[in-house]
């Protein structure tokens, strides 16, 4: 049975802990290829092994960035893959990053995203890597969240990790597992922009945008109180520093499927003294309910003391359109199930949790 949001995860990862990262970025393609060629894609995949191998979620050891050659082929990137999944258990996040070309045929058997691979050609999907093998890949490892960050065109088309698929049988085989995908682009501009930002400080100006603004955020952190990075935090740092930044750049975009926005997924490297003082516990129920999808560290204890409060939490996170808000509700819900077992305390809180549910 699912538990209520927990308090942030230990800041170093345990001794058996075997998380693992793979970094996907070919900047290289033949001449005749019609694929053009940007040093950025090469740079940000080099400044992910290195923001990675500085953070103490992660490490040197848990970061693999495949060289110019393991990148030629998409035997050679699903190989690679297929090697660091196998290396994950029960517990573990499998981290995959692809920086690189995106592109999309509608004309083709099961139509998805494409990822450019070292031998890839403009106008040939079959040399490209479907992102459906890339998918099912990492839905099959063992680890209990896989995420994507996917800097590329059309990458605003990709799907849920596990869109459509959960009912195939070894697909998602625990009810634990959760996936996330993180993406260049939100909107309906499927053209994610290659070139370097000048905003940004030293080697970060010479990677792609998106990449150079989520390497900026690992960085340095954020003010937030909590001393790990959540999806959702993670999410919306890289939204506000791009929106703020000089010059005009494309939203970012987070779906989540069975993953909860408070999981902890990267150290949080900003000075402790220049955090943000811990919040007091959130009054009102909106209040809750926008700390609950944050992933702030709330102390459930203290709201599931009161029924009436509870059901009103649980009925605007059942109306919300946030990700992962029907997630958090459920098991809001599970824990209001047991915790009320009185009638009186029962039909307190259900008065409140209904309203979501009225046509």
């Amino acid at each position: 049975m699912p538990t209520p949001p927990a308090g942030p995860a230990p800041t170093a990862r345990a001794a058996d802990v075997t998380s693992r990262a793979l970094v996907i970025g070919p900047a290289e393609y033949a001449p005749d290829s019609g694929v053009p060629r940007y040093d950025e894609i090469g740079v940000s995949a080099v400044q992910y092994g290195e923001v990675l191998a500085g953070n103490p979620m992660w490490g040197k050891d848990r970061c693999r960035v495949l060289m110019p050659e393991e990148v030629r082929t998409a035997e050679s990137v699903m190989s690679a893959l297929e090697t660091e999944a196998r290396r994950t258990g029960p517990g573990d996040i499998l981290m995959v990053v692809y920086i690189g070309h995106g592109a999309y045929w509608g004309d083709v058997p099961g139509a998805e995203v494409h990822f450019s691979v070292g031998s890839s050609y403009k106008d040939k999907p079959w040399t490209w890597l479907s992102s459906w093998y890339l998918y099912r890949a990492m839905r099959l490892c063992r680890a209990d969240l896989k995420v994507l960050i996917a800097d590329c065109c059309y990458s605003n088309m990709l799907p849920h990790l596990g869109n459509g698929l959960d009912s195939l049988p070894g697909v998602l085989d625990d009810s634990g597992q959760g996936t996330c995908v993180l993406t260049a682009l939100k909107d309906d501009n499927v053209r994610a922009w290659p070139l370097g930002c000048e905003a940004l400080p030293g080697p970060l100006a010479e990677c792609t945008p998106f990449s150079g603004h989520t390497l900026d955020v690992l960085r340095n952190g954020t003010t937030d109180h909590q001393p790990e990075l959540t999806l959702g935090m993670l999410r919306d740092a890289v939204e506000n520093e791009m929106r703020r930044c000089r010059f005009a750049h494309d939203r970012p975009r987070m779906l989540l499927n069975d993953a909860r926005e408070g999981r902890a997924l990267f150290t949080n490297r900003m000075d402790p003294a220049r955090r943000a003082p811990r919040p007091d516990s959130p009054v009102g129920a909106e209040e809750w309910a926008a700390a609950l999808l944050r992933g702030s560290d709330c102390d459930l204890e203290e709201l599931l003391n009161d029924p009436r409060k509870t059901g009103d939490v649980v009925a605007l996170l059942r109306t919300s359109h946030r990700e992962g808000a029907a997630a958090v509700a459920r098991r809001i819900d599970e824990q209001a199930s047991l915790r009320f077992r009185s009638p009186r305390d029962f039909a307190r809180y259900w008065n409140k949790a209904e309203r979501a549910l009225r046509p």
